[in-house]
């Protein structure tokens, strides 16, 4: 066994299985993929790589499976939890240069630039996973795993894709991929460390001691009701102030052009075939800078050349840039890039097919039921303007909109 100093969940343990696939190039190439992309020009100190948070979530989906088999009065299977902490390790295999930016990037290939690209929103780097797995790390997991599991491969790639055959893949993907799990407990607490903000942090110690597994649902004991709430309370913060900041969004958007620019120039190429994966990392994208438009070079790189318009678009406004969103696009496309419109969106909570669960020690109930708090969260939508000195005249007819919007109200 090896242990790994981390500064958000102190020792990490690793066994000589895991640490089989941690070495494989394969997963050493996650220490050249930023965790939250161009964030690091708002927040210097996220530079922070899919490698460690790798590492945080594989430590929590192991540690979560102990306290909530021990709770749940399961068989206590050691095979079980080392599958779940497996696949928490392989959650985001998939990922290539600049994490979820590069899936934006394929959203804008299709959508602006009409590449025809094959885009798959935020399931893009779960298919590159899934791919990867089943073609290069599968013979090294069935070799050490097969032990714990009849058919450990099938096992991780049922879960990330979401679809478990029975309750220790049910269990799993409860664990790993659902609005209070393993993945976003490591992400809330590591990036808002590494912002130096206080939005991420939660009782997480409190948390993973209150799970239980009950009816075919992951539930959390009523007395912690809280901690969800601030759970998800952080989660909302974070998105809002962090992840959904103006200026980070207007560098992710750069940076999204600057890779379609690549991409019709054939500098860059999506995956086909394993090897390729090695190649696409955020290294690949910043030293072919001096390729594209010099404009995006210089903001990526020195922080330089473009203006936004400081002015968020939300409610009424997002509802008018909306019905124009076709003009919008096409003088994206006309400008190759140098005016931009970036939006976000994110859902705090919603109760749809899947939800938190709350358990009394007699009824298990959906959250909202139980958390005023809660029920009145709502979905965070806004955009964002920028543009290069050589696109001004466009962004001027984009402000004479926002000057009318200011007539709506919210």
């Amino acid at each position: 066994m090896k242990l790994i100093r981390d500064p958000i969940h102190g020792y990490i343990e690793i066994s000589d299985k895991m640490n089989k696939i941690i070495s494989d190039p394969y997963f050493q190439r996650l220490r050249y993929i930023k965790q939250t992309a161009m964030a690091y020009m708002v927040y210097p100190s996220m530079l922070h790589s899919r490698f460690e948070h790798s590492l945080g979530v594989m430590h929590l989906a192991r540690e979560f499976a102990r306290y909530v088999i021990s709770n749940s009065g399961l068989k206590d299977e050691e095979g079980l939890i080392q599958m779940i902490a497996l696949t928490g390790l392989l959650h985001d295999i998939g990922h290539v240069a600049f994490s979820h930016t590069f899936e934006n990037f394929l959203l804008l290939a299709n959508q602006v630039y009409g590449l025809k690209v094959k885009e798959e929103g935020k399931k893009t780097h779960v298919n590159y996973g899934t791919y990867l797995i089943e073609n290069v790390l599968g013979s090294i997991i069935d070799k050490e795993f097969t032990e714990f599991y009849q058919d450990p491969v099938k096992f991780i790639i049922d879960v990330l894709k979401e679809s478990p055959r029975n309750y220790e893949e049910k269990l799993a993907l409860s664990l790993i991929s659902n609005y209070v799990d393993a993945d976003r407990s490591d992400y809330l607490l590591r990036d808002s460390y590494y912002a130096g903000v206080s939005y991420g942090r939660f009782d997480i110690e409190r948390l993973k001691r209150f799970l239980v597994f009950i009816d075919g649902k992951l539930a959390i004991y009523s007395k912690a009701t809280p901690i969800v709430e601030q759970f998800l309370l952080s989660r909302m913060y974070m998105f809002e102030n962090v992840y959904f900041h103006s200026v980070t969004g207007v560098y992710n958007a750069i940076l999204s052009h600057a890779m379609v620019e690549m991409l019709e120039k054939n500098i860059i190429s999506l995956p086909t075939e394993p090897k390729d994966f090695l190649q696409l990392l955020d290294i690949e994208i910043y030293s072919n800078l001096d390729k594209v438009k010099e404009e995006f070079k210089n903001a990526i790189m020195f922080r330089q050349g473009y203006k936004r318009i400081k002015y968020d678009i939300t409610g009424k406004c997002l509802e008018k840039f909306n019905e124009i969103k076709d003009e919008i696009y096409e003088d994206m496309k006309e400008s190759q890039g140098l005016f931009l419109y970036h939006e976000f969106n994110d859902v705090p909570y919603e109760e749809k097919e899947e939800a938190v669960y709350i358990f009394d020690g007699e009824r298990v109930e959906k959250l909202t039921s139980v958390s005023p708090i809660i029920r009145s969260l709502s979905e965070i939508k806004k955009a964002v303007i920028a543009y290069s000195s050589k696109a001004e005249k466009v962004a001027e007819k984009y402000e004479n909109v926002i000057q009318e919007c200011k007539t709506l109200g919210p």
